[in-house]
């Protein structure tokens, strides 16, 4: 049977839903944009999501509120425009039990996300996951880097004092979350709530992951 030490996961899209961030992106910066540059709300939205497209979630600029204030114009402050919509911040039903049932089990329970730690914070405070998680690293605050490089997830590793075959980490980019940390050794679930893939290592809920980990022969070493 296999031994891990830590479960990783992503957290927007993963833990918590995507509510939060694409008001912040797609509601809040367009809004503002409209009203400096005297734009309908909906040209002011194709605007701005033109200039995200032409830099990428590749790219650390695409996660980083001030580069985008900066680049509008806007003159307003970040913590202002993240606390406008911090009422839509909210995990999935099943993120605190299996939270509760993976601590039980042993398991030392982490984040590694893209998003930067002024969105982070503001998450974890408004659902009170703070002491579910060991560790919260932003892989772009704190490493500035991307999860698109096995490098990261070596770093964190690294950090943590695991080997990536201790590991597990869950989350819902095929790329970020499941292809990239799979190239080091991690065991990597990617979750998919929309129901499009299925496989040995896809869930469509974290309500699937303990019995996926069960099905592999996977315990906490802990245990």
């Amino acid at each position: 049977m296999a031994k891990i030490e830590v479960i990783s996961f992503d957290l927007d899209g993963t833990l918590v839903d995507d509510r939060f961030v694409n008001s912040v992106w797609f509601e809040g910066i367009p809004r503002l944009y409209s009203a400096k540059k005297g734009l309908s709300f909906g040209d002011a939205t194709k605007a701005v999501k033109r200039e995200y497209d032409k830099v990428g979630k590749e790219k650390l600029e695409w996660y980083d509120l001030r580069h985008w204030m900066k680049k509008f114009g806007l003159n307003v402050d970040p913590q202002e425009l993240l606390g406008n919509f911090k009422h839509t911040i909210n995990t999935y039903p099943e993120v605190p039990r299996i939270l509760d049932v993976l601590k039980r089990r042993g398991y030392r329970l982490i984040i590694v996300t893209n998003a930067y730690w002024e969105f982070v914070r503001l998450e974890l405070k408004r659902t009170n996951m703070e002491n579910y998680f060991e560790k919260v690293f932003s892989s772009t605050s704190d490493f500035g880097l991307v999860k698109k490089t096995a490098n990261l997830y070596e770093k964190v590793c690294n950090s943590i004092g695991i080997l990536p075959p201790e590991m597990v980490h869950v989350g819902d980019d095929w790329n970020f979350d499941f292809h990239v940390p799979r190239r080091l050794g991690i065991l990597a679930f990617y979750l998919d709530r929309a129901g499009k893939h299925e496989g040995e290592f896809v869930i469509h809920s974290l309500e699937e992951l303990d019995g996926k980990l069960e099905a592999l022969g996977v315990s906490a070493r802990a245990q």
